[in-house]
């Protein structure tokens, strides 16, 4: 049924994932490189093999049986293919290996003789989303901002394969958005709408304002991207002339990066089937989370390449105003802001406010290690989809509205399926999940925006865990890592202890959470006591040469408090910043059933760890 816009496609590889495989035994806590693994099954399952891989973008707890379907919204399949390289990179998976060659050729038939990505039109969808206002009855659309999240994933296939045709197609696609552009003053922006073959490309358009100004952040992402990996100064122009108008022009922040309105005029809402017991409030006066955190990604990737400081501060100071509009004891950020009605915790923003706290600790701009942690910990590990048995059950457990039988009969067989659903979702992450379940019993379930937006947050955490320059290994989340410089095994929470297996020479140094004293900190290399010394929270451990085993200990505790997390009082049991045990429980998968933390003995576990040839900064 797809059909894409390029029919004869460039010949191109696609590499395996060279690395060290090796058994180790490791302590039983939150592993990165296990939950990319789940993830690569969470964004390979969900798709239709039928249709080149096409993802199913709802998936239905509430159907009897869950079933997955075909929206306008598969066109977020873009994101999947840039998170996938990027899950096999730390995981090593090959799980479904199929799937990548399909990608990567949808990616290059897509691209259409005036250089735009494509999206095919299909019965089910006519336009993608984002794609109005368009000429309607045509069989391909482009949208700008899936152009930046496509510029993404190819800039990783040419990173992994620098032969392909990557870079000369990618550039294309660069010079195609940068012509669709209307630049003024040294800003950019993009008509609004959807583009198609041969149609209108207005010259004069208006500035889009609201919402439809944060769009433009996927592409200046990509675009970003692109920049780093290459230099394509078009790529950065572009960028950058997007960066300013989405900050500065779109109406959509504030002078000091305020979250502003998604319509700076009001308009009525109609109603929307199935949507949760109450109903949207009237007005549209959201203020969505999600879509001013993604902007905000792009703009300081670019900012931090182009060492444009104004941006990086804007970019600071917006995430400094949206960590008061959740609850950053555990990480959950409401999908609307200003909601008198309950708000799910959508995956997306939490993935993106976990990618803005760790790039900019990392380049210097603030300290934010202990906010990451917080959120990576709890509301965010959450979040993934690690058993399927619990999702044949939804249906008993009475639902916020009633619930659906779909017999066999009635499943459409081109847009939708109810083949081991739960199963194919196993890694995928919550569309709206509470503070204590994985499902509030509102909304579908799983809009897989989250998995490819979740996923990709996971590369941020993996990478940042550990950072070596200059021979100087500076460890930054007390999670388990493997590397090809140290391996890192963190028996937090069960104990205040990390484990650094010493691989190459190097100066360690390893940061201890805000939890942790300086003072009862202690350090043990092969054995022996190291007088630690601090540069702020980083205990300087000094030389440490290949083989060495350095231990670093300190006391951790329980502690009780009730916090108010989207107008709901929980009763929090913390271990560090670890939640063990939250009450209310959930319902339906309830959250933190973490009672082996508190025995205050490390379980183990065997684990095939590896170390991949490649590391990309992403």
């Amino acid at each position: 049924m797809i059909r894409f816009i390029r029919n004869r496609i460039p010949s191109f590889q696609t590499p395996s994932y060279r690395g060290q495989r090796y058994e180790a035994l490791v302590p039983d806590t939150l592993d990165i490189q296990e939950r990319a693994a789940l993830a690569v099954n969470g964004l390979t399952g969900p798709t239709d093999p039928k249709e080149n891989h096409r993802l199913y973008f709802y998936v239905n707890f509430t159907a009897h049986p869950p079933s997955m379907t075909h929206t306008a919204s598969d066109i977020c399949q873009t994101k999947f293919m840039e998170a996938l390289p990027l899950m096999r990179t730390i995981s090593g998976s090959a799980q479904e290996s199929d799937v990548d060659s399909a990608w990567m050729a949808t990616a290059l038939s897509s691209i259409g003789p005036d250089g735009l990505v494509y999206w095919p039109a299909v019965p089910w969808a006519k336009k993608p989303d984002w794609a109005d206002p368009s000429p309607a009855g045509k069989k391909h659309y482009a949208v700008p901002l899936f152009n930046g999240r496509t510029i993404s994933a190819m800039t990783l296939y040419m990173m992994r394969d620098p032969r392909g045709p990557w870079r000369k197609e990618i550039e294309k696609v660069v010079r195609a958005l940068h012509k669709l552009a209307v630049h003024k003053d040294g800003i950019a922006w993009f008509p609004s709408g959807g583009f198609v073959p041969g149609g209108s490309r207005p010259r004069r358009a208006e500035m889009p304002i609201g919402i439809r100004s944060s769009l433009p952040g996927w592409t200046t992402q990509g675009l970003s991207h692109f920049y780093r990996a290459t230099g394509n100064e078009l790529a950065g122009d572009l960028a950058g002339k997007l960066a300013r108008y989405i900050c500065f022009h779109g109406q959509y922040y504030g002078p000091n990066g305020e979250f502003l309105s998604d319509s700076p005029t009001p308009v009525k809402r109609k109603p929307v089937a199935d949507t949760f017991a109450a109903g949207p409030p009237p007005v549209s006066n959201y203020v969505h989370f999600q879509h001013h955190t993604v902007p905000l990604l792009g703009v300081l990737d670019y900012a931090l390449t182009a060492k444009d400081a104004e941006l990086a501060e804007f970019v600071r100071k917006s995430f400094e105003w949206a960590k008061t509009k959740g609850e950053t004891t555990v990480g959950y950020f409401p999908e609307n802001i200003g909601n008198t009605q309950y708000e799910g915790a959508e995956t997306c923003q939490l993935a993106g406010m976990i990618g803005l706290a760790l790039k900019l600790s990392h380049a210097g701009i603030g300290d934010y290690w202990d906010d990451a942690d917080r959120w990576i910990r709890n509301q965010f590990a959450e979040n993934q989809l690690r058993r399927p048995d619990w999702v044949y059950h939804v249906h008993e457990a009475g639902l916020t509205f009633p619930r659906r039988r779909i017999p066999q009969s009635e499943i459409d067989p081109v847009t939708q399926t109810n083949d081991r659903v739960p199963e194919r979702n196993v890694g995928a992450f919550a569309g709206w999940p509470s503070a204590n379940d994985f499902f509030s019993g509102q909304g579908n379930g799983i809009m897989h925006c989250c998995t490819g937006n979740g996923s990709r947050a996971l590369y941020y955490i993996w990478e940042h865990i550990l950072t070596h320059r200059d021979g100087q290994l500076r460890i930054n989340l007390l999670l388990n890592r493997a590397s090809k410089w140290a391996d890192v095994h963190s028996h937090v929470p069960y104990v205040g202890q990390v484990d650094v297996h010493v691989k190459q020479r190097c100066d360690l140094r390893l940061r201890i959470p805000a939890w942790a004293k300086p003072g009862q900190t202690k350090c043990r290399v092969d054995g022996r006591p190291r007088t630690l010394k601090w540069e702020g929270r980083y205990a300087v451990i000094g030389p440490v040469t290949k083989g060495q085993l350095a231990e670093i200990t300190f006391p951790i505790a329980e502690s009780v408090a009730k916090v108010d997390i989207e107008k709901q009082r929980y009763v929090l049991t913390r271990k560090g910043h670890d939640v063990v045990n939250i009450n209310p429980p959930g319902r339906f998968c309830p959250f933190y059933q973490r009672d082996f933390y508190r025995d205050n003995v490390t379980r183990w576990k065997k684990a095939t760890r590896f170390v991949s040839e490649q590391e990309i900064y992403w």
